[in-house]
C-alpha cells in the first residue's frame, strides 16, 4: 500500500561508507513506500553518464569530472525542490557537502531526513570488494584511466584499475564523517539487511518531519 509522509515536501537523504549498502537499502525502503511520486537523485548515475560522455586520463581529470557532477546533483536537488518534489537521494555524503545541502534545505524550506547507514570496518571493507568484483558496476569507478569507446574488460586487471588494500581503504575515508546529521537523524545498523524494519524507519522519518513542519512549532 503507497506511504505518504505527512507533508511531500522532503529530501530523505541515505549516507554512509564505501560498502555500507546505500542503494540496496535506498531501494528495498521505495519498494516498501510504494510511492511512485517519490523522485531518486543519484550522483553515481550522474558521474557514470558524464564519464562515458566525456572519458578521463587521469586521477585530476575523473576528480574534475566528478566535481562538475557534484554541481550537476545540487541543480537537479534544486529543481525538484522548486517542483516541491519528495525525493530520495543516496551517496557517502559527508561534511564537503553538508554546507550546499544545507543551503537548499533552508532556501526551500524542506525537511530532512539523514538515515546513516552503519556497520563494522570487516563487513564494510568486504562488502566495497565484493561489490567492486560485480560486472554491472560501472569500470569508471574502478578505474583511473577511462573512456567508453576504448574500454576493454581486462583493463579492470591494469596498473590503472583501483584495488585498495584494507588499510589503503580506510585511510582514504578516515577523516571523513559520513553523517551529515541535517533534519531527522537516524542512524541504521546495517550488518544484516534481514533485520532492516523499514515500516520502523518510515515511521522514524515521518514523525522526525512532523517536528520540523511550521504548524509544529
Amino acid at each position: 500500500m503507497k506511504k505518504e509522509f505527512p507533508d511531500k515536501r522532503i529530501i530523505i537523504m541515505f549516507t554512509g561508507g564505501p560498502g555500507t549498502g546505500k542503494s540496496g537499502t535506498a531501494e528495498r525502503f521505495l519498494k516498501y513506500l510504494d510511492n511512485p511520486d517519490i523522485v531518486t537523485v543519484s550522483y553515481d548515475k550522474i558521474k557514470e553518464k558524464n564519464w562515458d560522455r566525456f572519458g578521463f586520463d587521469s586521477v585530476e581529470q575523473k576528480d574534475r569530472l566528478n566535481a562538475w557532477s557534484l554541481e550537476e546533483m545540487y541543480l537537479v536537488i534544486q529543481n525538484l525542490m522548486y517542483k516541491d518534489s519528495t525525493i530520495l537521494t543516496e551517496y557517502p555524503f559527508y561534511q564537503r557537502h553538508k554546507g550546499e545541502l544545507k543551503k537548499l534545505i533552508d532556501e526551500y524550506q524542506y525537511s530532512a531526513a539523514t538515515v546513516y547507514l552503519y556497520t563494522d570496518k570487516k563487513t564494510v571493507y568486504e562488502r566495497a570488494m565484493r561489490r567492486d568484483a560485480l560486472s554491472g558496476r560501472h569500470p569508471g569507478h574502478l578505474l583511473n584511466v577511462y573512456h567508453k569507446e576504448t574500454f576493454r574488460p581486462e583493463m579492470l586487471t591494469s596498473k590503472d584499475s583501483i584495488k585498495p588494500t584494507f588499510d589503503e581503504f580506510f585511510d582514504a575515508i578516515r577523516t571523513k564523517e559520513y553523517n551529515i546529521n541535517l533534519g531527522t537523524d537516524i542512524p541504521l545498523d546495517v550488518t544484516d539487511f534481514s533485520k532492516i524494519n523499514y515500516c520502523a524507519l518510515f515511521e522514524k522519518i515521518a514523525a522526525g518531519q512532523l517536528t520540523q513542519l511550521p504548524d509544529a512549532k
